[in-house]
């Protein structure tokens, strides 16, 4: 199989059969605001995301979408580029949102964890001076393994949670200022699943 070029390499290609598998229909913005259905915005998202095989790059850097030409109407093309922009920079918004409510949880669940923990290591230590009796070292397990599921989970909401929606708030602010060509249907494309 032949290495893929290195421009290519960098531009994410999607391709929808009709212009209503890129447009949510319950929205009834103007198209240059209109919200992009799941599938659009999934589609998008891991043509970005995913590299081409050979590249370095972290990122695609440019995108084009093809539709058929009869859904391309004279200027629709900045529309629908708008319209992207406007999609994934909502997105990235909302992902900072949800970054700021997990931080906050998970600071609630640090003190939770706290409380929780410091009878429990008491409890702990005063199950150590009894060693030899089975239900002692049952409760002394017991406490053990509730301290480590009450820590487990506000350091999973503020390192991997917060990580993980860190990083796709930068990949969606990526989209929204990356080139964007909206051109007509070319049969040798392969067509997305819309």
């Amino acid at each position: 199989m032949p290495e893929i070029p290195e421009e290519n390499a960098t531009e994410a290609r999607i391709a929808f059969r009709t212009i209503a598998h890129l447009y949510d229909a319950d929205d009834p913005s103007p198209e240059p605001c209109r919200e992009l259905t799941d599938r659009a915005e999934g589609q998008i998202f891991r043509s970005v995301v995913d590299k081409a095989k050979g590249s370095r790059r972290e990122l695609r850097n440019s995108i084009e979408i093809t539709l058929p030409a009869s859904d391309l109407a004279p200027g629709r093309d900045r529309s629908i580029v708008s319209a992207v922009r406007s999609h994934f920079q909502i997105r990235a918004d909302e992902m900072q949102r949800s970054m700021r409510l997990t931080q906050r949880a998970g600071l609630r669940e640090i003190r939770l964890t706290i409380a929780v923990c410091v009878p429990s290591f008491l409890g702990i230590a005063a199950c150590s001076r009894f060693r030899g009796d089975p239900l002692i070292e049952v409760i002394e397990n017991v406490l053990v393994i509730f301290c480590w599921v009450t820590i487990w989970q506000p350091f999973q909401s503020l390192v991997f949670d917060r990580w993980t929606q860190s990083v796709t708030a930068k990949v969606y602010r990526r989209i929204a200022e990356m080139e964007i060509r909206v051109l007509p249907d070319d049969d040798t494309l392969p067509r997305a699943r819309g």
